[in-house]
């Protein structure tokens, strides 16, 4: 089966998404700001399994992995305007309903990116994980939720 090209239009639902990101994406960062001024000097980089902290380093580390996160995110919100290059495993978007739903994928994963930034932050400061994980699942959760509705969405 071939994939068709589908192109995403403006809409009110795509610009909605889009302010509620930019919007997020302030208060996330001016968080993660108040929290790095709030931080001790050395905060914990790295996680064992048990969710203990095992490695330490200095506080501008906490940036790293909330940058490239946003990035990540900012480019699912990007990214919605050429869902034929959205690649889900078996998946051929071969309608115009499949597009717009692999769409509103693409923006709630962009969503979704920005708290896990916080929740990075939230845990790193704190000294152990709860949210990372959550955030995580609820990724997990939200792709398999989708992706079974795309399949299913053929005509």
């Amino acid at each position: 089966m071939k994939k068709q090209k589908f192109k995403a239009e403006r809409s009110t639902e795509g610009t909605a998404f889009e302010l509620a990101f930019v919007l997020l994406a302030v208060v996330v960062w001016a968080t993660i700001v108040m929290f790095y001024r709030q931080a001790p000097d050395i905060i914990p980089t790295h996680f064992g399994p048990t969710g203990a902290a095992d490695a330490f380093g200095p506080k501008t580390r906490m940036f790293i992995p909330c940058v490239i996160i946003t990035v990540i995110g900012a480019c699912m919100m990007v990214g919605v305007y050429f869902p034929h290059t959205v690649n889900l495993p078996g998946v051929y978007l071969v309608s115009e309903r499949q597009a717009a739903w692999s769409t509103r994928l693409a923006r709630v994963l962009g969503i979704l990116f920005l708290l896990l930034a916080g929740a990075i932050a939230l845990d790193m400061l704190r000294g152990h994980i709860l949210f990372i994980p959550i955030m995580i699942a609820v990724m997990v959760l939200v792709c398999v939720a989708f992706i079974y509705l795309i399949m299913r969405l053929k005509n």
